[in-house]
């Protein structure tokens, strides 16, 4: 094995432990997010977590990476997370990294019933495994970071 195959291998390794931590950390903050949201009000949650961290890492893991690990921990997790709680999850883990994440929150009437939705986006762009299910939604607002320290 070469230099160059062996670095290649270390770095590899190296995004394989980012993505084990990542993994973990949602799975140990989705029950504390849903805890959290029986008992604070939403925009409480959104002041304490609400920051941008430090400028994002060149090497941390990209943001559609995030999202695809704290959805499997709220599907293989100790409970089924809901969207609004992935979508906390997701948001905290980001702007601590920080990536200027927005929760945006929508609803639609069907069977004369409502319902709603929430979804993170970054510069715009749906962090859903499928985009597509959000169209459904009308946007009515969001939770966008705050840039005071």
């Amino acid at each position: 094995m070469s230099i160059v195959e062996r670095e290649r291998e270390r770095e590899r390794e190296r995004e394989r432990e980012r993505e084990r931590e990542r993994l973990a950390q949602a799975a140990a903050l989705l029950p504390v997010v849903r805890i959290a949201c029986r008992f604070v009000r939403i925009a409480h949650l959104q002041r304490l977590s609400g920051h941008l961290g430090r400028p994002s890492d060149p090497r941390a893991l990209p943001p559609e990476t995030v999202a695809r690990l704290v959805r499997i921990a709220a599907e293989r997790g100790v409970f089924r997370a809901r969207c609004l709680e992935r979508s906390l999850v997701l948001r905290w883990i980001l702007c601590r990294k920080g990536i200027d994440a927005r929760i945006i929150f929508g609803a639609r009437k069907q069977n004369n019933e409502m319902q709603a939705h929430a979804w993170v986006e970054v510069h715009g762009v749906s962090l859903d495994e499928d985009p597509d299910k959000n169209r459904p939604f009308s946007p009515f607002g969001e939770i966008a970071t705050s840039h005071a320290s």
